[in-house]
């Protein structure tokens, strides 16, 4: 090997002899913790993610491996403004350099090497250490400012040759030099003044995951390693014209700034259901008004027959006990038209109870089904059944951490509906969220909502507040 991931990592037991990498997040939250002390209005967060391109598949490489099990391959997505992100890798909460050493060194054991003829630790797999950091202002007038910064370590092309491998060793060499053409061939590209060429980048995860850096909004550095051996001459030639035409790519780097919003995509949905209801209603309001008028037009016909039969028609009595059934008609009417002209939007969803509970058995480190009672409008009690469980040994970690889950399962001894909509809201961080079933006629609702929180640098009083405070409220709705 010419050194590629040794200047990236370096030499972890030695502080003179760090790579890139380590160097990078000493500076990352040294300036970081500047940034904070110079401006009382901001707060930085920082997230960091790792992943491995093997075998055109892309892994988590932060995930714990389950052996002689076959890594998860996650997918390639973009988002609405057209920037590619994994789905479902693990995103962790970094407070200090310590703590992204220890995701690098697990990150790096789960990395696939192996040995060849030239390279004893050969990396067989392209790896990307990701940094999101996220600076989030006070106030409302300045906007947030969120950074990401990848590090590529990208695995050696070694000629099949020279390293002489067979079997798996052959095909993940493939697969490696087939992504390694697709980035010479984007390079060449975007290199190209006249732009007489042009190479798809879907054509590979590789330059599908290294898109944004070609001449998109990053400021991209590349290191090119090569080695001082005769016998590598065609490799070293190789990687100076990747080099070369890495230097002829103009990037256009902006300041990714965050809009604030105070939408919420649940409720949006909901008040559009709730809009729907209201449309039926104004429907069915005027059909009942139309019906009144024609019952009104038919009652006045009956009572002109009736006076004309008044002298002694045979049909008198029968004409007198239909105009009374119609009158009948029309009062109830009435009575159906002042009872929907005076429902509200509030009344088309009918509340049906609410609920909450502490963080003490989390903090306890018990994993266990919990029936919470809910009060419901008729002074009866529901059930609603959840499940709170810590996500590590104990309950507490270093640094007063706490990571747990939510599972809201569903709920029991409701009043039967054909639509449930659960909310609830985490007086933590203030959130509101909604999710909702519809349910067959006569059965219960089931949500089976999941969902992770990792809390930190939690203070003594929070702490206190987790165990003896309601900080998970919960309300649900039905709807007929």
């Amino acid at each position: 090997g010419s050194g590629k991931t040794h200047s990236i990592v370096g030499d972890m037991q030695s502080e003179e002899g760090h790579g890139v990498l380590p160097r990078f997040v000493k500076g990352l939250f040294r300036i970081a913790q500047q940034r904070v002390e110079e401006d009382a209005e901001v707060t930085i967060k920082i997230t960091m993610s790792m992943i491995e391109l093997y075998m055109e598949k892309v892994r988590d490489l932060l995930v714990p491996r389950v052996r002689g099990q076959e890594p998860e391959s996650l997918e390639i997505h973009e988002d609405q403004n057209r920037k590619v992100f994994i789905r479902n890798a693990s995103v962790h909460s970094v407070l200090s350099y310590e703590r992204v050493m220890e995701l690098l060194s697990l990150g790096n054991g789960n990395r696939q090497t192996a040995e060849t003829k030239m390279n004893e630790m050969s990396s067989r797999s392209h790896s990307v250490v990701q940094f999101t950091v996220s600076q989030i202002f006070d106030s409302l007038e300045r906007r947030d400012i969120e950074s990401v910064v990848s590090l590529v370590d990208l695995a050696g092309s070694e000629r099949q040759g020279k390293t002489e491998t067979t079997g798996q060793q052959f095909e993940e060499a493939k697969k490696i030099n087939q992504s390694l053409l697709m980035l010479g061939r984007a390079l060449n590209s975007f290199s190209d003044s006249r732009g007489e060429s042009f190479v798809s980048l879907r054509d590979s995860k590789l330059t599908r995951l290294l898109s944004e850096s070609f001449g998109g909004n990053s400021k991209t550095w590349m290191l090119a390693t090569v080695s001082p051996a005769q016998f590598n001459a065609g490799e070293t030639t190789s990687t100076l014209e990747y080099a070369q035409n890495a230097l002829c790519i103009t990037n256009k780097a902006e300041v990714n700034r965050l809009q604030k919003s105070l939408e919420n995509a649940e409720l949006k949905k909901l008040a559009c259901i709730l809009e729907g209801r209201i449309d039926n209603l104004d429907r069915n309001l005027k059909a009942l008004e139309q019906e009144e008028l024609e019952l009104k037009s038919e009652e006045e016909a009956l009572l002109t027959a009736i006076a004309a039969a008044a002298r002694g028609s045979e049909n008198l009595t029968a004409i007198g006990i239909r105009t009374a059934s119609i009158r009948e008609s029309c009062s109830a009417l009435k009575d159906e038209i002042q009872r929907l002209q005076s429902s509200s939007v509030a009344k088309v969803g009918r509340f049906v109870g609410r609920c909450g509970v502490s963080l003490a058995s989390v903090m306890r480190g018990e994993k266990m089904p919990m029936t919470l009672p809910i009060t419901l409008d008729a002074n009866t009690v529901g059930r609603l059944h959840i499940q709170l469980f810590p996500l590590e040994n104990d309950g507490f970690v270093k640094a007063h951490s706490l990571k747990f889950c939510l599972n809201v399962v569903g709920a029991s001894q409701l009043p039967l509906a054909q639509e449930y909509v659960c909310q609830y809201c985490f007086q933590f961080d203030e959130d509101e969220n909604w999710y909702k079933t519809q349910s067959a006629s006569g059965t219960e609702p089931l949500w089976n909502f999941l969902k992770q929180f990792d809390l930190v640098d939690l203070s003594p009083e929070i702490e206190n507040c987790f165990q003896v405070e309601h900080v998970f409220l919960f309300e649900v709705f039905a709807y007929d």
